[in-house]
């Protein structure tokens, strides 16, 4: 079945716009998602995320019970607007929802920490849909993260300095899976068509000016 409202306000985006909103969408998976808990830079965590969406992460998850988020727009580049951002600001336990709506949604948890053994990147299991989450730069991830994670995500550090800054990591980390994810069979990894098209939707919403009067002239 169609989406109405975004029939409706395809008109008032250029053909050249839709195109590269399909493009990208052709190109978007939530087969791998990311997890900031608390992280205290926020430049940091905008860093993250403008990563996401360059490798084509849909969903970022906010756990903020310590260290909120605030957007940095010369970090991010406009990148939050191009993602889903789940935020826990209003559960009574942040950590307990986040960990609950991953798992909900089928995912295994990957926790990231220089001081115990685990997967490199490249060789973390994909069979199922993977969380990574990554913790404060002070303290790495939370125990109770700890506790419910599946793997542990590692980088091999060659020189003195023992581990990287965290959105460099995240980086790295994002490529290396989604190079694998990417050679799994597209209905694997691609968004479903109801879901580009819930993107598409809401990327359209924040393109055009005064969308929400446009639907409410329309009954929409």
């Amino acid at each position: 079945m169609p989406n109405t409202k975004l029939q409706a306000i395809l008109p008032y985006i250029s053909e050249e716009r839709q195109k590269k909103f399909e493009d990208a969408l052709e190109q978007r998976s939530r087969r791998l998602c990311m997890v900031l808990e608390n992280v205290y830079l926020s430049r940091n965590a905008s860093a993250v995320m403008r990563s996401c969406d360059g490798m084509g992460i849909q969903d970022v998850h906010l756990i903020e019970d310590i260290n909120p988020w605030v957007l940095n727009r010369g970090v991010s580049k406009g990148t939050p607007s191009w993602l889903t951002i789940h935020r826990y600001t209003n559960a009574d336990d942040p950590i307990a929802a986040c960990i609950k709506a991953l798992r909900v949604n089928g995912y295994k948890i990957a926790v990231t920490s220089p001081h115990i053994d685990g997967y490199e990147a490249r060789s973390l299991p994909i069979n199922k849909p993977v969380a990574v989450v990554m913790g404060t730069e002070f303290k790495g991830v939370s125990k109770r993260m700890m506790e419910a994670a599946d793997y542990n995500v590692v980088i091999p550090m060659r020189g003195m300095t023992e581990s990287l800054n965290i959105s460099v990591a995240a980086g790295i980390i994002i490529q290396r899976i989604m190079e694998n994810i990417r050679n799994l069979p597209p209905e694997d990894w691609q968004l479903a068509p109801r879901e580009k098209d819930a993107v598409m939707l809401d990327w359209a919403l924040k393109s055009v000016k005064k969308s929400d009067a446009i639907l409410k002239h329309l009954g929409l």
